[in-house]
């Protein structure tokens, strides 16, 4: 198991570590923020970049799944969860995960997809995503995600406060 994880890190850090300085090898990869304080202002979402975009979508998605480098992020997929395969429908993506992120709570389940939706997103021109593990799914429409609201700001929340 050891073996494994240092495989994995390094793999990883071989990725993200990759010499290049155009912006078009950068692919960008959607988690959580690690402690989030939930507000108005800020979104429950972050991002990172790694340089190795001219790999394959299924290769960028099981990196995906080792979790993010950055430590203000996290992966909340349960430790362990690997992609077991891709269907792809003309640009309906299908992502089958192992049965074990399952036990996830609701939010948590809908949250991690998410974030694993708007990576493929920026990975080709999927039209939806789809997650599945074991016996459930979650789908998302690129106009489906919106990580941040920005319909009010806090001083219209004030204003019907306090009319």
């Amino acid at each position: 198991m050891k073996k494994l994880l240092a495989l994995c890190l390094t793999a990883l850090l071989l990725c993200s570590c990759t010499h290049g300085t155009t912006a078009d090898r950068a692919t960008t990869f959607y988690y959580p923020k690690k402690n989030y304080v939930y507000s108005i202002s800020e979104s429950v979402v972050g991002s990172e970049a790694r340089e190795c975009a001219d790999e394959s979508t299924e290769y960028l998605l099981r990196l995906y799944l080792l979790g993010p480098t950055e430590e203000n992020l996290e992966s909340i997929y349960p430790i362990g969860t690997q992609l077991q395969s891709l269907t792809q429908a003309g640009t309906a993506l299908t992502v089958f995960l192992s049965p074990g992120s399952n036990r996830m709570a609701d939010i948590s389940f809908t949250l991690a997809g998410a974030c694993l939706a708007k990576t493929c997103f920026g990975l080709d021109d999927f039209s939806m995503v789809t997650i599945r593990s074991g016996d459930r799914d979650v789908s998302f429409r690129p106009d489906d995600l919106i990580f941040q609201d920005t319909s009010a700001t806090l001083e219209d929340t004030q204003k019907e406060e306090n009319p």
